[in-house]
């Protein structure tokens, strides 16, 4: 029995006691001879509702007086008592739903009510849910934290002591100690033990007291271009929010096309979210186009009501009688695409951000991948993963079609609904300003910036040695300065976007977060256990064929998402893989590329990425929100069917714009200098005949001038010669 069937028990039960009360009345009215107006019933009050009194019922019932809502039944002793237990019982299955619903979010099954619907606070909440859930049973520490936050904060604790003291790494000592702080945060990240952004702390904290490296080193992985890139792309972000830009496009898109239908109207917003997304940080999307989603589905559940009521008495009949039915049906139809469209916005969202480099948090995890950085660019990035994130919005396209759209009635929104609501947009914020074409000219401007970049900047702009002096994180934050800098027409006296509003909105916790899996990712290297790791799981890379080791990883990474955080999942994870494929001597964006857009593959569960929880969150405004199920069943086939795809396209594409198929690469060796050089050995390597490889050095020796190649041949690094 899940838990959702039997949250739906009190539901059940209530229309079954309301019968058999009524039936009572019934019996008493035929012995008492006295007709009653009605069943007895606490007036229209739900059992799920508190109960009044028992006792005071029964002394209205057997005195004869009239309380607010009860109804006379008779005098006969029995029937009081039965009518007195028949709330009572209400009330506790009423109670016993409650407590199921509040143990499910304790099995991450969050309901729409248990998060805040104020956008401040829900931009948190959408990366921590958990954290949010406010209605939910806090049974540990003394209220703080639900069972799940409790076993992770042993599970941490424990993983850290087991490893300290275990010490399973004899090679290199201080990796156990790295390996336990990866295992806490891990711990923590998951199950939101404290929120995710405190946790990202913990390295900067433990690395120097384990004497894995000092202060200074562990601090630096905090600040840096990547999160350079963050602050640069976010500013426009706030800017197009404060000025409403989207929204505006969004309906006079919707202007142009008259009476919406269902489907074309669920294609238009899955593909406006698609498009943004790919622009805007997710977060972002959802939140300006759900509440105007929300606006018109509700204006559309008015006009079906008013529609069969004008119907109703031009045919001469009451509206409650004549056209109930119908009425009913249409109402059902839009109450059912309301949780379609619902869910395409946060589909759309999440496809939408698989798209670029900065559309997805994890995506700057491995941007941050020290031998990377100059090599996955955002243009790289976009060609690289277009086509998996055009595939994905089609797919979730066609399970809402087929399940919302498909012999529905509902006609769809009509003009006059799309002008009332842009009228309401114009009292809002008036007519299309110089503030509104400034800030897109400066999207714009910065979206190709970052396309032409590789090609038209950075080969212009080096060093007399060739190197780069110019990457994303510069051309994300020169437009964004342009902000502060123009005048606004709205506001006079102001910029485009004041520190007031960039203080609200932005996330800065997120650069916490993305330092903290930074500086992970320098303790493996400062203490040995990318090596120490990277040999385990390396054993196994070299043997498998490339699609079935792409299938492996899209398949456990998406599947592990759907549970847990996708942001912890991507932050612990990524830098074991990139150590594992400088073990295995394997191209690291073999492994990497599939992993981090596999962490984009959630569409399970309601906490499965920020776009669901925003989505979830804001239904609430609807007459019914959105539930566990409505996720689970649409986003079942979706995601079943992309795990195969996605790792078809990811080996594919993979190939074609970053040559991943391709042996470990001299500039992935350049970036490890330690632990890996380039030297000339002809053979074949991948099936690929070479006549440089990289060799990965033995660091366990005390001169370390052996080193290992692809296919386990150890050399003397005295006796070869290096390629440089």
């Amino acid at each position: 029995v899940s838990i959702a069937s039997l949250r739906c028990l009190p539901a059940l039960i209530e229309p079954i006691v309301n019968t058999m009360v009524e039936q009572c009345s019934d019996c008493a009215a035929a012995n008492t001879g006295e007709m009653l107006p009605g069943p007895v019933l606490l007036g229209r009050r739900s059992l799920s509702a508190p109960v009044a009194d028992n006792g005071k019922l029964d002394k209205a019932i057997g005195n004869g007086s009239h309380e607010p809502g009860l109804v006379r039944a008779g005098t006969q002793e029995g029937l009081p008592r039965a009518e007195s237990a028949l709330p009572s019982a209400g009330s506790a299955l009423s109670r016993a739903g409650t407590a199921l619903q509040r143990a499910g979010t304790n099995l991450q099954l969050q309901r729409a009510s248990t998060l805040p619907t104020e956008d401040r606070e829900l931009r948190h909440a959408a990366t921590m849910p958990m954290t949010f859930d406010v209605e939910a049973d806090r049974p540990c520490c003394c209220g703080l934290w639900k069972l799940q936050q409790m076993l992770g904060f042993i599970a941490g604790i424990l993983s850290l002591a087991a490893l300290v003291v275990i010490r399973p790494v004899q090679t290199y000592p201080q990796a156990n100690d790295m390996l336990g702080i990866t295992a806490l945060c891990a711990c923590f990240w998951v199950f939101e033990v404290i929120p995710v952004y405190m946790t990202a702390l913990f390295p900067v904290v433990l690395m120097p007291l384990f004497k894995i490296t000092s202060s200074e080193i562990a601090a630096q992985a905090y600040w840096n271009w990547i999160s350079l890139l963050v602050v640069g792309m976010f500013l426009v972000d706030i800017a197009l929010e404060e000025v409403h830009l989207p929204r505006r496009l969004a309906l006079k898109f919707l202007l142009k096309t008259g009476v919406v239908h269902p489907a074309a109207l669920l294609a238009c917003f899955m593909g406006m979210c698609w498009v943004f997304s790919m622009l805007l940080n997710s977060i972002a999307v959802t939140l300006v186009i759900t509440p105007f989603a929300i606006g018109l589905l509700n204006a559309a559940d008015e006009q079906v009501r008013d529609a069969e009521a004008a119907e109703a008495v031009e045919a001469g009949e009451p509206g409650e009688q004549g056209s109930g039915a119908g009425s009913r049906r249409n109402v059902k139809d839009v109450q059912k695409f309301s949780d379609g469209l619902l869910l395409g916005i946060a589909f759309s969202a999440t496809c939408g951000g698989m798209a670029t480099l900065t559309g997805a948090i994890p995506h700057y995890f491995l941007a941050g991948e020290s031998n990377l950085a100059a090599h996955v660019t955002w243009s790289k990035w976009f060609v690289f993963a277009l086509p998996v994130s055009l595939v994905s919005v089609m797919l979730a396209f066609g399970a809402l079609c087929t399940r919302y759209v498909k012999s529905m009635k509902f006609r769809g929104i009509t003009h006059e609904t799309l002008e009332a609501e842009y009228n309401d947009l114009l009292n809002e914020v008036g007519t299309f300003s110089r503030d509104e074409l400034l800030v897109g000219l400066i999207q714009i401007t910065q979206v190709v910036l970052l396309i032409i970049r590789p090609f038209a900047i950075s080969p212009f702009v080096t060093t007399k040695y060739d190197e780069n002096l110019v990457n994303d994180a510069t051309l994300a934050c020169a437009p964004a300065l342009l902000l502060f800098f123009l005048p606004s027409q709205v506001r006079p006296g102001q910029a485009l976007l004041t520190w007031p509003a960039v203080h609200e909105k932005f996330d800065f916790g997120l650069l916490l977060l993305i330092g903290g899996s930074l500086a992970i990712n320098s303790g493996f290297t400062q203490s040995g256990l990318d090596i120490a790791m990277g040999s385990a799981f390396a054993q196994l890379v070299p043997h498998l064929p490339t699609f079935v080791l792409n299938l492996a990883i899209v398949a456990c990474v998406t599947l592990s998402v759907q549970i847990f955080s996708g942001i912890g999942i991507a932050a612990a994870l990524l830098p074991v893989i990139s150590s594992a494929s400088l073990e295995a001597v394997v191209n690291p964006l073999q492994l990497l590329l599939p992993a981090t857009i596999a962490s984009s593959f959630a569409f399970l569960l309601p906490t499965a990425t920020p776009s669901n929880v925003v989505v979830l969150a804001k239904s609430q405004d609807l007459a019914r929100s959105l539930r566990f199920r409505d996720f689970f069943l649409n986003g079942l086939p979706v995601t079943l069917v992309i795990i195969i795809v996605g790792a078809v396209l990811t080996d594919i594409m993979g190939a074609l714009v970053f040559d991943s198929h391709s042996p470990f690469p001299k500039w992935a060796c350049s970036a490890e200098a330690a632990s890996c050089v380039f030297v000339q050995a002809p053979g074949v390597v991948q099936g690929q005949q070479v006549d440089a490889q990289a060799c990965i050095v033995d660091l366990s020796s005390e001169d370390a001038t052996m080193c290992r190649l692809w296919n386990g041949t150890m050399l003397n690094l005295t006796l070869v010669q290096r390629v440089f």
